[in-house]
Formats: structure tokens, sequence, C-alpha cells
């Protein structure tokens, strides 16, 4: 499995299918209100969907990468217990087993991990393969200098406590700067809902006020630039909030 990929289900594309197209409606009723800004739909839902799909991928990685720490934490603690690396791999794996589940991701993989190893594989390898198809810095990293010290007979138990340490720090960091940013971000979304408010606010009880400004070409363009100013502040926002550490 590529975690820098994700293909959605079926039902998660029905449900953000139904959410592209009520922000639609939204969209044609504040901005044009004219039924053939339903038009619009398709390219709403396109980029509806990419950005779901980027914002599942950035969670999925998120957890994958607390839970490949505890891994690697539970594989240098087997290690120290006398287990062979490959045999380590499998007590990691039973350990996340009781700390997670069985259908975490990374739970899966040491499970993988292992059957590759019984089918003629090297550790090294495995570790390569999955530090590639992770998108974690730390785990591709992690499988370089593993791979170096396997071969050279290099402190291992040291190698995988410092990844661990690495990884926790970093976590403990995002951590820190999320929580700071909490509140920038809810204050974020109340702005992005502010200009709907005003538009229905508009709408309901001063009713005409906004006529001028629908069903002509200068109020087509007008409400195009409006939008395409909220949408760029809305995109501007994000990406100052979406730090990565």
């Amino acid at each position: 499995m590529d975690y820098r990929k994700l293909r959605l289900e079926r039902n998660e594309i029905i449900r953000y299918a139904l959410e592209a197209g009520a922000l639609t409606g939204l969209v044609g009723f504040c901005f044009y209100n004219s039924l053939a800004a339903l038009l619009l739909y398709p390219l709403v839902l396109l980029f509806y969907l990419r950005y779901k799909t980027e914002t599942r991928i950035r969670q999925r990685r998120e957890e994958l990468k607390l839970q490949f720490k505890d891994a690697v934490q539970a594989i240098a603690a087997a290690l120290r217990a006398g287990y062979s690396v490959e045999n380590a791999v499998a007590e990691a794996g039973r350990d996340l087993t009781r700390m997670y589940s069985e259908k975490a991701d990374m739970v899966q993989e040491l499970a993988a991990m292992q059957r590759k190893m019984e089918g003629g594989q090297t550790i090294e390898s495995v570790m390569e393969n999955f530090g590639e198809r992770s998108g974690i810095e730390e785990a591709e990293t992690f499988a370089e200098i593993f791979a170096v010290g396997k071969r050279n007979g290099g402190d291992l138990i040291g190698i995988m406590n410092d990844t661990a340490r690495t990884i926790a720090q970093t976590v403990e960091t995002e951590r820190s700067v999320a929580a700071s940013l909490g509140s920038r971000r809810y204050e974020q979304r109340i702005m992005n809902a502010i200009p709907f408010v005003m538009f229905l606010y508009l709408r309901v009880g001063s009713r005409g006020f906004l006529d001028p400004l629908y069903g002509n070409l200068t109020g087509i363009l007008i409400m195009t630039l409006c939008l395409a100013i909220y949408v760029g502040a809305w995109m501007l926002g994000k990406k100052l909030l979406g730090i990565e550490v």
C-alpha cells in the first residue's frame, strides 16, 4: 500500500459528492441566485474530492507516524530481550495489536514484513520498501541507516532508540504547534462562514437589496470576482495555518 496515495471508498465518494452538491447550491444561491450556477458542480466536486483526499492522506500519515514510532520502540525492546531482528518484528506486531488493533496500518505492515522475510526477502529490503511507500521522512531515513547498520554490524538497538526519540520529539513539536494554532484555525472557520451568513441575512432580511447584482453581466462579473477573492483568501489562510514540522 502506498500511503502517499488514497483511493476513496464508494460510500465516501457518495458522501463527498452530496456535500459538494450542497456547497454548489449554497454558492449558486448566494452569489448568482440562479440554477445555472449548478453547472459549476463538476468543478466543485473535483476540487472538493481532491481536498478531502489530501486531508485524509495527511491524517493517515500522521497516525502511521505514531504507530511507526511505537513499532520501532517495540522492535528495539525485543532486540534487547535477545530476539533476532526477524523475530523482533513478529513480537512488535503482537505488541502493536494490543496497543491498537489488528486493522491498524502498522500492524498490517509488520505482518506483511514478516511474510516477505519468510519468503526470502531481507529485513533491509522490506524496511526500505516500507520507508519509500510510507511518505514519512523519518521512516525513509531509518530504513537507510538500518540497512547500513545491519550490513556493517552497527548498534541496531541504538539506531532504533534514536529514531523513536526523534519521531517522538517531532510529534510533540507538531502537537505544540497545532495547539497554538488551534484558536486561529477556529477563527478561520468562522471567517470562512461569515460571507455566506451575510449573503443569507441580506437575502432574507433585506429582500431586493442584492437584486442589482443578479441576472445581468455586470453583476455576474462582480460576484465572480468576489467568489475568486473568497476562494483565494481561503486557500491562503489554509496554507498559512498548514505548518509542517
